[in-house]
């Protein structure tokens, strides 16, 4: 869990504490030699620390917390690779009977049974390989005098079946579902599972059966063993998330200490990306569970839960495979050595992501259940308009949202939705003007500046409803620089240019980027020279947006040579761009536009007074704008534009008929969908006043990549349309396909690039070693 409270600090404490005491690598090793690979002892203390009973109210002997407590446990035991039955035999039976152990007396003494660990008993109730619903159970239990006789198919992929004590038999009675308890089988056949276990195929064909063999009838058996078989899925993805940290941990741990060519291979920049990797799928995979959770915690219909579980196993399934492929790889030779815990971990990841539906079937299911609900969970967006004064501040969001969205739809321009290009001002003066006079342009800065003074929840409603509306973005570098002199300017410096930015009179550019500065900015050489009351400025910008357009530069120059860290001897300086030896050169891009440009300075006098902050300070001025900007390079809603366009492609070309394109696509819906996710457990974070930190790079990592995956499938879907700059048209369905593709080359690049943003990471997250001598 994110954040824990004290109860589940103490959970956490006891599992850490319970792997300490028996190692899971060792008991593994030695479980696997054994006929039967279960250690009864274990089991019993894990009952005695009330593990099972989490879920189970205090009335039936349990603990009545939650689920949350029980993906914790077995999130954790993930991680330490227990090997023994937590959810299949603990969380899954235990949800079985539960709701059925108030109405019936043998379920509630099986329960008991179960709590203190004195039986092992296993749901069994799947009967074919991929029928991994419910509904698919066809097995009857028919009247056989004064008791039962079971009919139809085995039993199968029954976890540990020949370690049970016996088994809850799911069947169905005149069609009417029932529960059985039986502990002999006709017989138990197993097969031995890739990290040492087994599963079984349990046999009761013709079985006789006494009367009070049946535990319970009706509905709410349908009911309870349902809940049970999602529960399961649910703590399994938990687990494992679980198996793919500790995966990851022991190789950002091998690899530091592995020393080759004199330096820890840990330091190598091609491995540290692939730990980086390995970390994102990691987040993207408790992002995703920690959805699912919220989910099946809170009111909400049936298919929601059940979809984000699917979402949730099919994620954490796909991730603990390929981490723990990746990390054998990353451990090399040791890797493949039986000695290393690291193909436990991969073992471990192969048969638990096989059980109830490896990731393909759950991508499939997740697809199939989407295109009956629909692709976007619907919200309130019934228009809402307040009266004049109300400051929407400090409505709620959802109100907050609707009100934006209900005045967007009626003030924005219809033919400038979606506009294929980077407006200049020019282009979208009115809907400037239109946000200055309502006092709506300025999100960010506090209303004493004539901002709207948005907390950082609803400046990302903001964003999100101007993307949705298909708005153009405005030339908006003013509203940074403006935004930035409120934290580091001088009283004149604020009154001079943000009233001047919101009325339009002057527009920005940003001055960062040079031909040999662009990732690494700190190796800037625009120089600034002191001269009396003025700064000589000489040398090159390079890539700068929208600088065609624009009136004014803030920038990046050295202003002098300090040994030691590249950062220091870097000043924040505002330039008039009509000075004399400014000279602008269009740039243009793939699109064929000429969004960026190259600005040249020749002996060009800039103000002291244009100085921010503190000459030579500069990098400080910078990186403090840098930091609280940084949730917004990871927005989901550049993904969900590209998406829908991806959908009406689909639509047109019948593509979702073909299975190939059928997971492909619903692995990307999961793709954003996660990074939905993972978004919003940062925003939980700034609603709770948090400053975030480094780890927020990786949604714009994974975002943008993304966006260049489903602009990827576009152009595979136009066919022979694929070249054409044009929208591509099939029917009547348009779909904007070649403008999409390119513009998705270059978020990954531009904010620091992505490789970049992997270096960050890897320094500041996992703390792997520099590659310097």
């Amino acid at each position: 869990m994110t954040h824990l409270d004290e109860t589940q600090t103490m959970l956490r404490d006891s599992v850490q504490a319970f792997h300490e005491r028996h190692p899971a690598p060792a008991r593994v090793r030695r479980l696997r030699d054994q006929a039967i690979p279960f250690d009864r002892s274990v089991w019993r203390e894990m009952a005695e620390a009330g593990w099972s009973g989490v879920l189970v109210p205090e009335s039936l002997g349990g603990h009545g917390l939650g689920a949350a407590e029980a993906m914790l446990i077995a999130s954790e035991l993930g991680r330490g690779l227990a090997p023994e039955p937590y959810v299949a035999c603990g969380l899954m039976v235990v949800q079985a009977l539960v709701p059925l152990a108030t109405g019936s007396a043998p379920a509630r003494a099986l329960l008991e049974q179960v709590l203190d660990g004195r039986t092992l008993a296993a749901l069994a109730w799947q009967e074919a390989a991929g029928a991994l619903d419910i509904d698919d159970v066809r097995m009857r239990a028919v009247r056989s005098g004064e008791g039962w006789r079971l009919e139809g198919a085995a039993k199968c992929f029954v976890p540990l079946a020949d370690a049970a004590d016996g088994f809850l038999v799911y069947a169905l009675e005149d069609g009417i579902p029932a529960l059985f308890w039986i502990t002999q089988p006709a017989a138990i056949r197993t097969t031995r599972t890739v990290d040492g276990l087994d599963f079984g195929e349990v046999e009761v064909e013709g079985l006789a059966l006494a009367a009070d063999a049946r535990l319970a009838s009706g509905p709410a058996v349908r009911d309870a063993v349902a809940q049970a078989i999602e529960l399961a899925r649910l703590a399994s993805a938990f687990e494992l998330v679980g198996v793919a940290e500790r995966a990851l941990e022991a190789t950002v741990a091998y690899t530091s200490q592995r020393v080759q060519f004199g330096k820890p291979i840990a330091s190598f920049q091609a491995l540290q990306h692939r730990m980086v990797d390995m970390w994102m799928l990691c987040q993207l995979a408790r992002a995703s569970a920690e959805n699912a959770l919220l989910d099946w915690a809170r009111p909400a219909d049936e298919s929601t839960r059940i979809q984000s579980v699917r979402a949730a196993r099919a994620r954490a399934g796909a991730t603990a495979l390929g981490v723990s492929k990746t990390a054998i790889q990353l451990h090399g030779g040791m890797g493949i050595a039986d000695e290393t815990d690291i193909g436990l971990c991969l073992k471990r990841a192969l048969a638990l992501s096989a059980w109830l539906g490896n990731p393909l079937w759950q991508r499939a299911r997740f697809l199939d259940q989407l295109m009956k609900s629909g692709r976007v969970r619907q919200s309130d967006n019934s228009p809402l308009v307040v009266p004049e004064g109300v400051d929407v501040a400090e409505l709620p969001d959802d109100e907050f949202r609707r009100v934006l969205a209900t005045w967007i739809a009626a003030n924005y321009p219809p033919e400038k939705r979606f506009m294929k290009k980077r407006a200049y001002y020019a282009d979208i003066s009115d809907w400037y003007q239109a946000l200055s006079k309502k006092g709506w342009l300025a999100p960010a800065w506090p209303k004493t500046a004539g901002g709207m003074g948005l907390s950082a929840t609803k400046q990302v409603i903001y964003a999100e409803e101007i993307a949705r509306h298909g708005c153009a973005r405005i030339p908006d570098h003013g509203l940074a620089i403006g935004k930035l002199l409120l934290m580091h300017g001088t009283p004149a410096q604020i009154d001079y240019h943000l009233p001047r930015v919101l009325s339009g009179e002057i527009m920005w550019c940003q001055g960062y980027s040079e031909p040999n500065a662009g990732s690494d900015l700190a190796s800037l050489r625009t120089r600034a020279e002191r001269d009396g009351d003025f700064l000589v400025v000489n040398g090159q910008k390079t890539w700068t947006t929208l600088g065609p357009g624009a009136d004014w530069m803030f920038a990046l120059v050295r202003t002098s040579k300090v040994d030691g860290a590249k950062q220091r001897g870097i000043t924040f300086l505002l330039i008039d761009l009509k000075s004399p030896g400014v000279k602008v050169r269009p740039i243009v891009n793939l699109k064929g536009e000429g969004e960026f440009s190259e600005v040249f300075f020749d002996n060009v006098r800039v103000p002291v007074s244009n100085v921010v902050g503190r000459i030579d300070d500069g990098w400080s001025v910078a990186n403090s704008f840098l930091r609280e900007e940084r949730i917004f390079f990871g927005t989901p809603r550049q993904c969900e534009y590209a998406l829908a366009q991806l959908d009406r492609l689909a639509e047109a070309t019948n593509a979702l008929a073909a299975g190939d394109f059928r997971d492909r696509y619903a692995q990307l819906v999961l793709d954003v969908r996660d990074l939905k996710a993972a978004f919003e457990l940062f925003m939980g974070r700034l609603r709770g006043g948090e400053e975030l930190g480094p780890e927020v790079s990786y949604l714009k990592v994974w975002g943008t990549e993304t966006y260049q995956r489903i602009t990827d499938e576009l152009v595979q879907l136009a066919g022979d349309h694929g070249g054409q700059v044009d929208d591509v048209v099939i029917g009547d369905i348009a779909a904007d396909v070649m403008n999409q593709y390119l513009d998705s080359r270059m978020p990954a690049i531009f904010g620091g690039s992505n490789e970049i943003q992997r270096n960050i990471l890897a320094k500041q997250i996992l703390a792997l070693p520099s590659g310097r001598a």
